[in-house]
């Protein structure tokens, strides 16, 4: 079989395709045959030399599949799956409480330690989700970083209601139209953002009720659509700057979720605004299980369908990665294997 894998930090060239044998089954593990991989940011900040970052390094962290060998799971072989891409202890106490995003000796596949980018992969049965018989393939693989961080920020932790009204920062990427994908299903008005023309257009048609650039207007335009009050949340999936100007963005006693520093990892900020305005800030690294499985069956009933941007080949996951890096997307970009 094949896996990918990043040979040291760098560029798209440490990706390195290598051969080797199938790996056998393992006790507690589940042996998956990949159908669909997808691309994330956390894919390319995982080249970076940063902190917990093992090399070489099999990477991805979200992939769809076919059981091969269930061992001794209640699975069976054949089953269509998901993978849930957080390694979690299952026994902390936020394991126990459900949050195995948070859980204490935590790490992503793929970041922190071999991921699931290989024709074969041995996984631990509880990070394998049944797929229900209307879920594609394709569309699950979208899910597990991008949408379940969106749906955990948004639902879980700013527990944000129908008619909420939501402005998403970073709109076109993954993370970006789940969010938007995810507030519309759920009732919520939403202002989005896009530099591109392209972008807006494709954005207004998933149910964007306006979408405005991130230029230096942004502040004026975001006023202007809500009487001078602010959002009621921002979505924020750049990071950096534009953390600090979401605090001008949302209105007195709103939130503010973070996920990303697609823009920059640092900011300064005005912690006076903070405190008096009453403003939640929150934080989002991926979701729950329970959230994956929540999306799976918003799927399940049509109320959201992933958009996709495209399909590659697995062996062109250079170019995915590439185009992702470029910005050339919108939506989720999959690696067929």
């Amino acid at each position: 079989m094949k896996e990918f894998v990043y040979e040291k930090p760098g560029g798209t060239e440490v990706i390195r395709k290598i051969e080797k044998e199938v790996p056998k089954s393992e006790p507690g593990k589940i042996l998956v045959k990949a159908a669909f991989g997808s691309v994330n940011h956390v894919d390319i900040w995982g080249r970076m030399d940063l902190p917990g970052q093992p090399f070489p390094r099999v990477f991805g962290s979200d992939l769809s599949g076919y059981v091969e060998d269930p061992s001794d799971s209640i699975f069976k072989k054949g089953d269509k799956v998901i993978l849930y891409p957080m390694k979690f202890c299952g026994f902390c106490k936020n394991c126990l409480n459900g949050y195995e995003n948070s859980c204490f000796y935590r790490g992503i596949y793929g970041v922190h330690e071999d991921g699931f980018f290989a024709e074969f992969v041995n996984v631990p049965e509880k990070n394998v989700l049944r797929l229900p018989e209307n879920v594609s393939l394709e569309y699950a693989a979208a899910l597990p970083v991008a949408y379940t961080t969106a749906y955990h920020g948004l639902i879980k932790r700013a527990k944000l209601e129908p008619g909420s009204v939501l402005l998403i920062l970073g709109g076109s990427g993954g993370a970006g139209v789940a969010a938007l994908q995810i507030a519309k299903a759920t009732g919520m008005k939403v202002i989005t953002t896009t530099s591109y023309e392209w972008k807006a257009e494709i954005l207004k048609k998933l149910g964007a009720d306006e979408v405005i650039k991130p230029d230096d207007k942004l502040l004026e335009n975001v006023l202007k659509l809500t009487d001078n009050y602010g959002v009621d949340a921002v979505f924020d999936a750049l990071g950096g700057a534009y953390t600090s100007m979401a605090l001008k963005l949302v209105r007195k006693g709103g939130k503010i979720i973070n996920m990303a520093m697609t823009t920059g990892s640092e900011m300064q900020m005005n912690l006076r605004a903070l405190y008096a305005n009453n403003i939640d800030m929150i934080g989002v690294y991926l979701g729950t299980r329970k959230d994956l499985l929540d999306l799976l069956n918003l799927v399940s009933q049509g109320r959201i369908k992933p958009l996709i941007d495209s399909v590659f080949p697995i062996d062109d996951v250079d170019k995915a990665q590439i185009r992702m890096e470029k910005r050339n997307h919108i939506g989720k970009i999959l690696l067929k294997f």
